[in-house]
């Protein structure tokens, strides 16, 4: 999408190489537009101004396109976006699972057995992979589980494996060292570091990426905080293999979706 200042430039580009508007204006059509007009000129001013207008609308007709997109891809069948909703759509009830089933559609709509909550869907080759869980993100129990990946394979494409995954969020250990201004933060504040680190977690999209840098921004948002750096940041996840890893890169994407806080160590410089 084109800038302001990009769309003015095309109007000046115009205007200096037309001789008779040149002439008028009485600019030089060997030299730049900027170097023989004020900022603050009318003529300028003028042109900002339709300008922005024009910025206006083709940023509206942006907007317009990108939602229309967003529907398209929500409403086709087998889509990133349809499986999405279809899993956010899931009702916990055999009756109306077996209703479902033979006509593609819920009789009706019982929000009280929408157990999902939060759901991710990824899409490689010709397996598609969903992240579910629960409001708290506690995992499906087996049977719920199992009564789901039902409900999805009623509604994949030949050909294409699913994998459903509902585990519990992955646990998270991490160490900071913490430089504070003392006028502002005399005393150590581990609870306030804590909310911080929280909040960002809770944040992060489910089924997003874990980020150090924008750790240490959330961090670095606590009153009194003037730097951080991350010592250790260690994840179990509460997979078959009770996978942990020792994070040495910036970003870490957890197996159940989810990460939540279990150990943090606060070092105060």
């Amino acid at each position: 999408m084109r800038t302001i200042a990009e769309i003015k430039k095309v109007m000046t580009d115009q205007i200096m190489s037309n001789a008779e508007f040149a002439e008028k204006l009485n600019l030089n059509r060997e030299e730049s537009w900027d170097s023989q007009t004020s900022a603050v000129s009318l003529i300028n001013i003028i042109l900002f101004v339709v300008a922005a207008g024009q910025y206006a609308l083709e940023w509206m007709f942006e907007q317009f396109k990108s939602d229309v997109d967003a529907r398209i891809a929500a409403a086709y069948p087998g889509s990133v976006s349809w499986l999405w909703n279809r899993a956010m759509e899931y009702q916990d009830d055999a009756d109306a699972n077996t209703y479902f089933a033979a006509h593609g559609s819920y009789e009706s709509v019982d929000e009280s057995k929408q157990i999902i909550k939060h759901a991710a869907v990824v899409e490689k080759y010709n397996t598609v992979t969903i992240k579910v869980c629960k409001e708290d993100y506690s995992a499906l129990s087996e049977t719920e589980k199992d009564a789901f990946e039902a409900y999805m394979n009623t509604l994949k494409f030949a050909g294409v494996h699913l994998n459903i995954s509902s585990i519990d969020s992955d646990d998270m250990d991490v160490t900071v060292r913490v430089w504070r201004n003392r006028l502002i933060m005399p005393e150590e504040k581990d609870d306030a570091i804590r909310e911080a680190v929280v909040a960002y977690l809770d944040g992060i999209r489910y089924g997003g990426t874990f980020n150090k840098t924008k750790l240490i921004d959330a961090i670095q948002q606590v009153n009194g905080v003037e730097d951080v750096t991350i010592e250790s940041c260690v994840f179990n996840a509460h997979d078959a293999n009770e996978t942990e890893t020792t994070l040495d890169t910036q970003n870490y994407e957890a197996i159940a979706g989810h990460i939540t806080l279990a150990n943090l160590t606060v070092n105060y410089e």
